[in-house]
């Protein structure tokens, strides 16, 4: 998928292509070290996770995502059942993280699309995400709903209209 970024102004300014991925790239000890500086632990513990076989995005329904300019990773985003609610038409959005240096020219936002095709594509019917509170906007001008006492999710999104009777 070749996105087209746009800067402040709203003009073309870098274009950059989303692929699924099937091993983690080459660039995530950069991606890594910008969100330790960015006092962000989830690009380094999606590494830990997958170096341990606890989530390697293979299983099925699940996928992750990068966004590369050239060579460089400008960002991941992966997609996984959700393992708080465990209902296998509920989807997660997990590791979500972009550089600092390419933010605000919708590499974040053509992630989390891929993520809702990949759940669409998997018959999902709702995909759910924690995020801290420096991200509610984002999420949702993606068309998440902000939802409170639903067990560790900030934020929903209905992927299917016309859900059964129980799925909110």
């Amino acid at each position: 998928m070749l996105c087209p970024g746009r800067g402040d102004s709203g003009t073309p300014r870098a274009r950059f292509v989303v692929l699924r991925l099937h091993a983690l790239p080459e660039g995530l000890p950069d991606l890594a070290a910008d969100a330790a500086a960015d006092a962000v632990r989830l690009v380094e513990v999606l590494r830990e996770d997958w170096e341990a076989g606890r989530v390697t995005f293979d299983a099925p329904g699940e996928a992750l995502f990068g966004a590369f300019k050239g060579a460089a990773l400008l960002g991941l985003c992966g997609l996984t059942g959700d393992p708080y609610l465990r209902q296998d038409n509920v989807g997660r959005v997990r590791r979500l993280y972009v550089l600092r240096a390419a933010r605000r020219v919708g590499v974040g936002a053509a992630l989390v699309s891929a993520v809702e095709k990949a759940g669409s594509t998997a018959g999902l019917m709702r995909l759910r995400v924690r995020s801290p509170a420096s991200a509610f906007g984002f999420y949702a001008r993606l068309g998440f709903l902000r939802v409170v006492g639903e067990p560790a999710a900030t934020h929903v999104k209905l992927l299917v209209s016309g859900s059964p009777p129980g799925i909110p």
